[in-house]
C-alpha cells in the first residue's frame, strides 16, 4: 500500500485517525527519480513533503561551490511545514537521494488545515522541537566528538533509518557512497574512508559488500558512545 511507511512513520501515526485521513485526502503522489531537485535554496516552498519511498537528501552548497548534507529523509518522515507556514524562503535544497515515491500537500491545503486544527498546530511544535534538539546533538558532535565516534554515530543513525537484518548483519538498505558520508559529517571523504576501514578491520563493519553491512552491533554502539575507541595510531592518522 502507498501509503503504509506514511502511515506507521512515529510522528504521522501518533496523530487523530480523523487528522491523518484529512492529510492524506490532500495529498498527491509524484514519483521522482534519483538526482530530482524539489526545493531550491531561496525559492518560495509549495508543497509539504511526506516520504512513502526511497530517500530524500536535505542540504545546501557554500559559496565556495562545496555541498553539505544537512540529514537523509527516510519513508514516513516529512518535511517543509516550515517555509510554507511562515511564509520565508525555504533555508535548504531538497534532492532525491534515490528514486523516491512522495506524497505532496499544497501550500494552500496545508495552512488550511494548521488554521483548523489545533491538534495539528501542537504536533508542528512537538515535530520541529525534535528537529531542533537533533540539529544541537548534530552540532556538538561536530564540535567536540572524535571523527571515528561521529562516523559510528551516523552509521546507527542510518542503520536505525534504511537497516534490514540480514544473517550477514544489519545491511543499510540504501545507496551511500563515502562521499555522502563525508557531506553528512562534515569532513574529507579520504579521512571519513580511514575510519571506515579501521571499522571493518575491528569487524565492526563486513568487508566486501557494495553497500554498508554492521557485522557487530554491540561494537558500533560502544564506539558510537565514545565507550570504546579506535587505536592511538589509528585515531592519530585522522586528525
Amino acid at each position: 500500500m502507498l501509503t503504509h511507511r506514511i502511515e506507521s512513520g512515529p510522528w504521522f501515526a501518533g496523530l487523530s485517525v480523523e487528522l491523518r485521513q484529512s492529510i492524506l485526502a490532500r495529498t498527491r503522489v509524484r514519483h521522482v527519480a534519483r538526482g530530482a531537485a524539489l526545493v531550491h535554496r531561496g525559492a518560495q516552498a509549495t508543497d509539504w513533503i511526506g516520504v512513502a519511498s526511497g530517500a530524500l537528501r536535505l542540504g545546501a552548497c557554500g559559496p565556495d561551490g562545496r555541498a553539505f548534507a544537512l540529514e537523509l529523509l527516510s519513508p514516513g518522515e516529512w518535511y517543509g511545514d516550515i517555509a510554507l507556514i511562515d511564509g520565508n524562503p525555504s533555508d535548504l535544497e531538497i534532492h532525491a537521494h534515490v528514486a523516491s515515491t512522495l506524497l505532496l500537500v499544497p501550500k494552500a491545503e496545508l495552512r488550511q488545515l494548521v488554521q483548523g486544527s489545533q491538534e495539528l498546530q501542537q504536533a508542528f511544535l512537538q515535530l520541529n522541537c525534535r528537529r531542533l534538539r537533533h540539529l544541537f546533538r548534530r552540532l556538538e558532535e561536530i564540535h567536540t566528538l572524535p571523527l571515528a565516534q561521529r562516523v559510528a554515530l551516523q552509521v546507527k543513525r542510518l542503520t536505525r533509518q534504511f537497516g534490514r537484518s540480514t544473517p550477514q548483519g544489519l545491511v543499510l538498505d540504501l545507496a551511500i557512497s563515502q562521499g555522502d558520508l563525508a557531506d553528512l559529517l562534515c569532513a574529507s571523504r579520504q579521512r571519513v574512508n580511514s575510519v571506515l576501514r579501521q571499522m571493518q578491520a575491528r569487524g565492526v563493519l563486513a568487508e566486501g559488500h557494495a553497500r554498508i553491512v554492521v557485522a557487530d552491533t554491540e561494537q558500533l554502539a560502544a564506539l558510537a558512545a565514545g565507550r570504546t575507541v579506535l587505536t592511538r595510531v589509528a585515531e592519530a592518522a585522522l586528525r
